[in-house]
């Protein structure tokens, strides 16, 4: 049987198998099952099975009333990619393998990495693998959103978000799912995705896009919707919506019926399609796919329409004046309220772990030439050390520590992802336009490293909740002059601005 069989469909059964006998004699006996979900969804660069070429641009575009997105795929290679020639190895212990670097691509895995990777095609739905490798798969399902089985993708990603807790996944995955819903005019797998969360750490996406989908496919606005963004709504005395979510939701339903005629809210009813275009605009990661160019798509912030936020934040306070007087009530004719039990984080005792201390240590030992991916490890120790904050103040100065090697270190890791970047448009350059190395070159000198920075952030929550309020203005300030998220760190500036009067004024009263 050729190497990649796997491939192979087979109508006669539920999954198809894997069985190299490749003449080289690195590469060892492997027989494997691959998942049936997978059928039709892995992409071969070579042999038999080769299922994919590269191509020139490919761009899918729609429209929003009016408002334009484009998508395209570079002819740079897909990173899920698989060649089936390449070395694979079976380790000896699979635990004493590294994990994939950041950004991994198929082709750049180690031999023992490749082994472990095909054994993820046996059963995508392990949440023990790393996600390292569950992302390659992942980017190929990018792919196959814009161009290939995109209804087989989608409805595999959603499964494969109910066990991937990674918020970065859940994250990318929601996004590209709500985006791709959009671009195929499916509104009926936009639905299906909604439906599917249940699950707390699958909120983790962008709240705005969300709204543009709800837009897009002239889908009412729920009231549990709106309760899971209210924030967005500038509404933040969320204590009732957490506590009684069954009784608040029933409240501000009743409370929208009796200004709209219905329990939901019609977008289109404040936002028309000539005040869509005036709308300021945000930039939301979509794909994680590095062979996509448009990584990052700029949509519109409808929660910035006045209208709109005004009256969505005025259903929410009434509702929870509401729910303030019928919980009196009901503590008056003697009825026992049962508040929906809260986890308090602050209160699990975290065992601090040493394990995972020495291998993020030895990642980052590993990188520290290679700016772009060391830029990646201090991220990860940031997390790490922020995590165990409430065993000791020790943690929050490490966290301090790893942020501030990150902020004082972008300009190089800038100048070496621009090198980079650049390397790559110069081996593109020959499958493109005469002009297409030159433009793009200014472009991506303009642009630099697009990836977000939560350094800044870090420190600003640290700082704030410390009461050095000037330090973390110091810190919006440096956010602001790299260029990160420069309007809400100015108005984190203008409430710390207010807190530090505050304070001026109690120590001099």
């Amino acid at each position: 049987m050729a190497f990649f069989d796997i491939f192979k469909k087979k109508d006669y059964q539920k999954s198809t198998t894997l069985s190299n006998v490749s003449s080289t004699k690195n590469v060892p006996q492997l027989k494997l099952t691959i998942h049936s979900d997978l059928d039709g969804l892995v992409w071969i660069g070579d042999g038999t099975h080769k299922n994919y070429e590269s191509k020139n641009n490919c761009k899918n575009s729609f429209e929003i009333d009016g408002f334009k997105i484009s998508i395209t795929l570079m002819p740079q290679e897909e990173p899920s990619l698989i060649f089936t020639k390449q070395k694979i190895n079976k380790p000896i212990e699979e635990c004493s393998i590294n994990r994939p670097s950041y950004y991994p691509t198929y082709s750049e895995l180690s031999p023992e990495q490749k082994w472990i990777y095909l054994k993820l095609l046996l059963n995508p739905y392990d949440p023990n693998i790393d996600i390292g490798y569950v992302f390659i798969l992942y980017y190929g399902l990018e792919r196959h959103l814009l161009h290939g089985s995109f209804e087989a993708a989608f409805k595999l990603i959603l499964n494969l978000r109910d066990v991937h807790t990674n918020k970065s996944f859940q994250s990318y995955s929601a996004n590209a799912l709500v985006l791709t819903s959009m671009l195929h005019k499916r509104g009926d797998l936009a639905l299906e995705f909604i439906k599917s969360i249940d699950k707390e750490y699958e909120l983790a996406f962008s709240d705005n896009l969300f709204l543009i989908c709800y837009y897009s496919f002239d889908m009412p606005l729920l009231p549990k919707d709106i309760m899971r963004m209210a924030k967005s709504f500038e509404f933040t005395n969320t204590n009732y919506i957490k506590k009684y979510p069954n009784i608040f939701e029933e409240c501000l339903a009743d409370v929208i019926n009796a200004k709209l005629g219905t329990g939901k809210i019609d977008i289109k009813k404040y936002i028309i399609k000539t005040e869509l275009r005036k709308i300021k605009m945000q930039n939301v990661n979509i794909f994680a796919n590095v062979s996509i160019r448009e990584k990052t798509i700029p949509i519109p912030l409808l929660t910035e329409n006045f209208k709109f936020k005004k009256e969505v934040n005025a259903f929410l306070e009434t509702a929870h004046e509401r729910v303030k007087a019928k919980l009196a009530e009901m503590r008056k004719s003697g009825q026992v309220l049962k508040p929906v039990t809260q986890k308090n984080k602050k209160n699990v005792v975290l065992d601090f772990d040493v394990q995972q201390e020495k291998e993020l240590l030895s990642e980052l030992a590993k990188n520290k030439s290679n700016l772009v991916d060391r830029h990646f490890c201090y991220i990860q120790l940031q997390d790490f050390y922020y995590k165990y904050r409430h065993i000791d103040k020790l943690y929050v100065d490490k966290c301090i520590q790893y942020c501030w090697l990150d902020i004082n270190s972008l300009s190089e890791m800038q100048n070496e992802y621009i090198t980079r970047e650049i390397q790559t448009i110069k081996q593109l350059a020959p499958y493109h336009e005469a002009d297409y190395e030159a433009k793009e070159t200014v472009r991506i000198k303009e642009e630099g490293f697009i990836g977000s920075i939560p350094a800044f952030s870090r420190l600003v929550i640290i700082f704030e909740k410390q009461g050095e309020y000037e330090l973390a203005m110091d810190i919006c300030a440096r956010a602001i002059s790299y260029g990160q998220g420069t309007e809400s760190f100015n108005e984190r500036k203008e409430k710390l601005q207010k807190k530090l009067n505050n304070k001026i004024q109690k120590q001099k009263g």
